[in-house]
């Protein structure tokens, strides 16, 4: 998949309004937590990626949607082998 597609299908997956500024936030959070468990506080690095997560999961049970990781996971797990 493309960059162009992938931004589409995100963009897609986060029309509401509310889920979009949940994401602006959580999604920065989510990678700020490493730096911080590195540099300041591991207990504190996990608990702001914990909150991080979780405002993306409160935004896409708005949008009534699952997060793509767990997509992603029932698709590398329904594959027959």
């Amino acid at each position: 998949m493309d960059l162009k597609k992938g931004i589409e299908i995100w963009c897609s997956r986060h029309k509401h309004p509310i889920n979009a500024v949940l994401h602006a936030i959580g999604i920065p959070l989510t990678f700020v937590a490493g730096i911080i468990a590195m540099k300041v506080s591991v207990l504190l690095g996990v608990l702001i990626f914990i909150l991080g997560y979780v405002l993306q999961y409160v935004g896409h049970n708005i949008e009534k949607n699952e997060m793509g990781e767990l997509i992603l996971i029932k698709k590398l797990f329904s594959k027959k082998k």
